[in-house]
């Protein structure tokens, strides 16, 4: 009677081949957990060292906007980016350098869970490491055309504003947009595809198996969500203090509540109304709130 041999015979010198069957699986979860180790860890750097540039090389006058001005008044010294007074220009170039550093801060820990679900992916199908790249480049490029947006607001500011009462009242005015924007149908659309990174695997599954353009437009499309969830957030910052720490730390709290807790949309509508109630105070006194 031949006797078999438990897990997948014997190699050529007699050693039992496959001795557990849970070691393949084992491997390859671990390899799994390393991978996303790698990854959480690499967004997680980039935003540190983000934040570190950003508090290590401070812009005393980019850390106040339009309503947190002691005399509320719109022409802002930007220094090395170039001044916000009457006939001078912003440096363009550090303009949105900058502004890409502070999306790397204030983003990556929100997009952490999407790009973890997409490299899972990429391995799976035995793609390159570069198809991750690729999906976060299309993110960055969508906000670094945002930037471009707001590089073109705060020039027409400096343009066009010319007393601090109408300052106040444009910041007063964008705070209230912004609030009510919280509670719009668009934002809960785009919010609920933020949080959905697996639906937005599914939904794209046939691009992005296209060499590396499949996963920068996926990049491009998760990006889009992205910014029409999160660009009335941003905005409160040209109101309050575009490179301003306290405010960026507070709005990119409750961009990660939004987007991974489960009180965020909540959360995010109660935080609107109170913005756009706050918003409303400021036109109603006609001056800004000292903060």
């Amino acid at each position: 009677m031949v006797e078999r041999e438990p897990h997948g015979g014997r190699d050529g010198c007699g050693s039992v081949l496959n001795a557990s069957p849970d070691t393949g699986t084992r491997g390859r979860r671990h390899a799994t957990r390393w991978d996303a180790y790698v990854v959480t860890g690499a967004l997680v750097l980039l935003s540190g060292v983000a934040w570190f540039y950003l508090g290590r090389e401070p812009d005393d006058d980019m850390a106040v906007g339009i309503l947190t001005r002691p005399d509320a008044h719109v022409g802002m010294s930007m220094d090395g980016m170039g001044t916000m007074d009457s006939g001078s220009s912003m440096s363009f170039g550090l303009f949105i350098v900058t502004w890409l550093v502070m999306m790397i801060a204030m983003m990556f820990p929100a997009i952490a869970p999407v790009v973890l679900l997409f490299d899972r992916w990429r391995r799976k199908r035995n793609k390159t490491p570069a198809s991750t790249l690729g999906f976060v480049l299309g993110y960055l490029a969508v906000w670094t055309t945002a930037g471009l947006v707001v590089y073109a607001t705060l020039l027409a500011i400096e343009a066009r504003v010319d007393s601090s009462t109408t300052a106040v009242r444009l910041g007063g005015a964008v705070l209230v947009a912004a609030g009510l924007y919280q509670l719009t149908p668009l934002k809960t659309i785009c919010l609920t595809k933020c949080r959905s990174p697996l639906g937005l695997v599914m939904e794209h599954a046939q691009d992005l198996g296209r060499g590396m353009r499949g996963p920068l437009r996926v990049g491009l499309s998760h990006g889009a969500y992205c910014l029409g969830c999160c660009w009335a957030l941003m905005a409160i910052l040209v109101v309050l203090g575009l490179m301003n720490l306290g405010w960026m730390a507070a709005v990119s709290a409750l961009i990660l509540v939004e987007k991974v807790l489960p009180p965020g949309p909540a959360l995010g509508r109660i935080i609107g109304m109170g913005i756009a109630l706050a918003g409303a105070a400021v036109l109603v006194t006609g001056s800004g709130p000292g903060i």
